[in-house]
């Protein structure tokens, strides 16, 4: 199952990454928070997520559009630091009660599903979390101290900042992780799955694109 599941993101995520830019600009009457927006919620995988959002910036040259997007999407990808390990939390809790009897047996367990929480926790996010607070840092020392972080003068901060994130970010790296993504695809894992796993997958992706539109536009309509 996980490699139909893998290969579901990486076909829709793919299809969703070439074919939302160019769909936004039309339906959402090219407006750069929107389409924004709806990349950031519509695009399940980060990197596809804002490979899509760059494309567009690229295209139609609006680099708003890949700020919002970042923005929507990493804000999504934050709650995955509470979620993820709430729901390990609460299914290594219900395989503790499935045994009754042993208290050791129980205890172990317990220790057990500790780390396996730890385990569980995206190391992303505490990469992105770690990024966001050094660029806060570095824009607030900038702003009250004259050099950011103590050490850059404004321009050098400014090119630290525009070669970490477009330069090594958007391009090499995000780069790397599309061709790590389609280097973990294992075609033949796929053999005898069948296409049920791909008409979910659509279907998902279907209602994950309306889902995301709907919330844009009301979003948009209520605090734009």
């Amino acid at each position: 199952l996980v490699p139909a599941a893998v290969a579901n993101v990486v076909m829709f995520g793919t299809l969703a990454m070439l074919a939302y830019p160019y769909l936004a600009h039309h339906i959402l009457a090219a407006d750069s928070h929107r389409i924004g927006m709806f990349l950031g919620l519509a695009v399940h995988d980060t990197s596809q997520a804002i490979g899509s959002a760059l494309t567009y910036s690229n295209v139609y040259s609006d680099e708003v559009v890949l700020k919002v997007a970042a923005i929507t999407k990493l804000s999504r990808n934050l709650c995955l630091a509470a979620v993820v390990p709430w729901l390990t939390y609460l299914n290594v809790r219900a395989e503790t009660k499935d045994d009754e009897g042993k208290e050791e047996e129980l205890e172990g367990k317990k220790s057990a599903g500790g780390k396996s929480v730890l385990a569980y926790v995206p190391p992303f996010v505490a990469g992105v979390c770690a990024m966001a607070v050094l660029r806060s840092v570095g824009d607030v020392s900038l702003e009250s101290q004259g050099l950011a972080l103590g050490l850059l003068e404004a321009h050098q901060w400014r090119q630290v900042v525009s070669f970490v994130g477009n330069d090594l970010g958007s391009t090499w790296l995000l780069g790397t992780a599309m061709a790590a993504v389609g280097l973990n695809t294992d075609a033949a894992a796929l053999k005898g799955v069948g296409y049920r796993p791909f008409v979910v997958g659509f279907a998902g992706s279907a209602v994950v694109a309306g889902t995301g539109c709907a919330a844009t536009l009301a979003l948009t309509s209520l605090f734009l």
